[in-house]
């Protein structure tokens, strides 16, 4: 059984956030069009849920439990955060009563001429965003571990995932140690060690949030980090006959365009991948790979519009993990598009748009094909 999230309409026409345990997608679907909601969106698959199952580590404030419920997971999923606003923005929000006060006490102060009252006043307020960006300290962090990963930088990974380890030991807000052993095993293989980082990574074999399907769909990443695409394929197939999901059959076919051009293939897997829904942040992902599916075909005219499509979901959601990648890549294929449509104007700046991505993690082989479609020595 599995654990999905839903957000929909209930027969009133009340937005409500449902958290349903089903064999499968489609079953948690039923359930919820047998109750008569409507306006259906996947907020967790399994993949999402088996994965968050690493996040269920207690953590308490004050002595008591801090509890996430299927709203606030909903609601997160729809919202930035993580940077140094958001976290001051959020936790000022959630306090604006006890800021108010505060700042009003210490007007009324500074009004009858009370200086020092109107200064204590205003180093309370202060004390209290500084509480406030340290609660945030875990969130801010692992922002920009996800913005360094994305971009390949994989010595400041290795930097942010130590910070991290050492936050573990004196904060109440804990990134879970699995989270932390597939980053750094993710930056061992950037940097080629990949026999380190898949001995590193073993550790995480169905442990909490990692059952040995969801292992071997994440070893497949470290082997595409790597650049050893043909193993990356086969791990993929390792997940698949043990555990078959829409997610990764995605990732199947994303790998079987990016990385082997084989249509055939790949077309198979998004069949496979579309029999039941996908989730609102795979959406953007679906698209792009169809886009690319339907440049190699020569089908330029369905490239277009399922990349542009992509890229316009995206550019909505830029603060979800790894956007700067998706969105370049999706720029890059769009580049070659418009090429081949005779909209030089219009690759150009595509690829404008993409190249610091593509230079910056590697992308070798689109970046060469970005150049000659523009006509770029």
């Amino acid at each position: 059984m599995h654990t999905y999230i839903w957000t929909a309409k209930d027969k009133s026409g009340k937005p409500v956030v449902r958290e349903i345990t089903q064999n499968t997608i489609e079953d948690s679907k039923a359930v919820l069009l047998a109750d008569g909601c409507t306006e259906l969106k996947l907020m967790q698959d399994e993949v999402m849920g088996a994965a968050a199952a690493s996040f269920s580590e207690k953590c308490e404030m004050f002595g008591e439990k801090i509890e996430v419920t299927a709203e606030a997971k909903a609601r997160q999923m729809g919202k930035r955060s993580g940077t140094l606003l958001s976290v001051l923005r959020q936790g000022l929000a959630q306090s604006k009563g006890f800021s108010v006060v505060i700042i009003l006490l210490g007007a009324y102060q500074l009004y009858r001429g009370n200086t020092t009252a109107a200064a204590f006043m205003l180093v309370a307020l202060l004390a209290w965003i500084a509480f406030i960006i340290c609660v945030g300290l875990p969130s801010i962090y692992y922002r920009k571990l996800h913005t360094a990963a994305d971009w390949h930088r994989w010595t400041e990974v290795l930097e942010l995932v130590d910070t991290l380890t050492k936050l573990r030991g004196i904060h109440f807000i804990k990134v879970p140690v699995p989270e932390l052993i597939r980053y750094r095993a993710k930056a061992l293989a950037g940097l080629g060690n990949l026999s380190m980082a898949l001995e590193e990574y073993k550790k995480c074999e169905n442990q909490p949030g990692c059952p040995s399907w969801l292992y071997k769909a994440f070893v497949a990443g470290l082997y595409d980090t790597a650049k050893q695409y043909d193993k990356g394929l086969e791990w993929t197939w390792q997940s698949i006959r043990e555990n078959p999901r829409p997610t990764i059959y995605l990732d199947l076919a994303n790998r079987l365009v990016r990385y082997k051009k084989d249509t055939i293939g790949a077309r198979e897997a998004l069949a496979e991948a579309e029999k039941s829904t996908l989730t609102e942040i795979a959406k953007p992902f679906h698209l792009r790979c169809r886009g690319i599916l339907a440049y190699l075909e020569g089908d330029y005219a369905t490239a277009k519009k399922e990349l542009e499509a992509s890229r316009a979901l995206m550019l909505k959601t830029p603060h979800q993990p790894y956007r700067d990648g998706h969105i370049s890549v999706a720029r890059a294929y769009l580049c070659c598009v418009l090429a081949r449509q005779g909209d030089l104007s219009g690759a150009r700046k595509c690829f404008d748009e993409a190249k610091k991505y593509l230079v910056a993690t590697g992308e070798d082989e689109l970046l060469a094909e970005c150049k000659k479609a523009i006509g770029e020595v």
